[in-house]
């Protein structure tokens, strides 16, 4: 069942407790290993008609519903959490943000003096306990109330210190992911001990922190949001504290956390964020928004859920969850074999993605693909569309195996599999068409004349096999071609 926002209205009873069911175990999911067969869209979606419909039916809210809990309130732990660690709530526009914001000074019966804006990581949310400036205990959000220990993890954490620069007791809270170089490290180094790449970098990060006697080491970053026994500070300052602790903190980045003063600003801030997204080298799902004073923050209080002082505005997200319906194998102009994934259309950040990158059959093998396989698609920016990894724990047995070209599909001759890039023994002269069009145009060598129609008919000639052959063409040559005359040859 698809479940998006515009068809919030149209749940059935049967509908609404198969959205809470299938909400409750994409929550596990993701917040347990960081795997889920929804996307951040189509969960946000799901919620959002959760949340639509109990507001319709109060009496018939179910127990396990996700909307009355923590984020992650699936995922269970063991160590009891200092101060219970909140979620955040969700705004999905500039006008739905207006509205939070309007709220918000109702609630505080006066302006908001001043807002914080900055990037919403896309990673797991922990807490670092540090007695006499000493890290001692790490914990995963879980589900608000206990944690899961994690501090064996620590020492692969980078901006995660041992030791902070003054000997205090304080509890730093922020996300831990991996970094697009981390990422794309970590796979390199799954791949090499033969495990299976992770899916995306949050599925990374989460199986990561979790692992226990792997034969190898996985590096992550931390990123410190927030903190327990700083107190009577905005955030703005709260942050450039814990920068002075020793912590990373998003203040490193381009997306740098920034002091508004005006929701317009606000607003401003954030399409800056939005834009730099595709250049962040770590993934952003949206940019979080929260009042700066202590006392705003005071003033307006927690809710069971989430703080009412602070908001998440999603952005569209850039993974998403598609199926592969087939391979197509292109040969470029030099004879390169190329890959390409056929994808059940999906709509990334507002464009409809059809085709992804593969990019060679050695990547197909390592990553285990098969069509009919559910995969992490992935864009950002203007970057062409990839295929990540298949979710192997969605699969029916329905799926079969990609078969691999055994001659070229261009010409039908042998192709040379002895580099991870397959090619066609002609090289270029497979594409020998394509190979001369491309040479004529005019920011190659220019040559007047020589279109589309002229390089068929010189390779059908048998005149041109190889760029090179165009410097050895004679007149006389050109003067047996049909309709071909002295100008034209000329």
């Amino acid at each position: 069942m698809t479940f998006m926002t515009e068809n919030i209205a149209l749940l059935s009873p049967a509908a609404y407790a198969e959205a809470v069911t299938a909400a409750v175990v994409a929550s596990a999911a993701y917040y347990g290993d960081g795997t889920t067969a929804l996307g951040d869209d189509e969960y946000d979606g799901l919620l959002r008609a959760i949340a639509a419909y109990e507001e319709a039916h109060p009496d018939e809210v179910l127990a396990q519903s996700p909307t009355g809990k923590v984020a992650g309130g699936a995922v269970q732990g063991d160590v009891p959490h200092s101060v219970p660690m909140l979620s955040l709530d969700n705004v999905f526009d500039a006008d739905e943000l207006a509205e939070w914001a309007d709220g918000l000074e109702r609630r505080l019966g006066h302006p908001v003096a001043g807002w914080c804006v900055e990037p919403k990581l896309d990673g797991l949310a922990v807490a670092a306990r540090y007695r006499g400036g000493r890290l001692v205990q790490v914990l995963t959000r879980g589900d608000g109330l206990a944690g899961e220990d994690i501090t064996h993890a620590a020492d692969a954490v980078l901006g995660l210190p041992p030791n902070l620069t003054k000997p205090i007791d304080v509890e730093l809270r922020g996300e831990v992911l991996l970094t697009t170089a981390q990422f794309e490290e970590a796979n390199r180094i799954r791949l090499a001990h033969e495990a299976t790449p992770f899916a995306h970098p949050r599925s990374g990060a989460a199986g990561t922190l979790r692992a226990k006697d792997r034969p190898y080491r996985i590096e992550l970053t931390f990123f410190a949001y927030s903190a327990i026994g700083l107190n009577d500070l905005g955030h703005v300052a709260l942050l450039e504290n814990l920068a002075a602790l020793g912590a990373n903190t998003a203040a490193s980045t381009d997306a740098a956390p920034m002091r508004c003063e005006t929701v317009e600003q606000v607003q401003k801030r954030i399409d800056v964020i939005a834009g730099l997204r595709a250049d962040l080298p770590f993934g952003i799902d949206g940019v979080v928004v929260k009042a700066d004073t202590a006392e705003d923050q005071r003033q307006a209080g927690n809710g069971s859920r989430a703080p009412r002082w602070a908001v998440a505005r999603k952005l569209a997200a850039e993974h998403k969850v598609t199926r592969l319906r087939a391979v197509q194998w292109n040969v470029g102009r030099t004879g390169i074999i190329a890959p390409r994934a056929v994808l059940e259309p999906v709509v990334i950040d507002g464009v409809t993605v059809t085709y992804a990158t593969l990019h060679n059959p050695s990547d197909i093998s390592r990553r285990g693909l098969m069509i009919g396989d559910q995969v992490f698609v992935y864009r950002a920016g203007d970057v062409i569309p990839r295929v990540e990894a298949p979710l192997v724990d969605q699969r029916t047995g329905a799926e079969s195996p990609i078969v691999f070209p055994d001659v070229c599909p261009r010409c039908g001759d042998a192709i040379d599999t002895s580099e991870q890039r397959w090619r066609c023994v002609r090289g270029r002269n497979c594409q020998a068409v394509a190979s001369v069009i491309y040479a004529a145009g005019r920011d190659q060598f220019d040559i007047e004349g020589l279109g589309g129609t002229r390089a068929i008919q010189l390779v059908e000639a048998g005149l041109v096999k190889d760029v090179a052959d165009l410097f050895t063409l004679t007149r006389e040559q050109l003067l047996g071609l049909e309709r071909m005359g002295e100008t034209s040859a000329a």
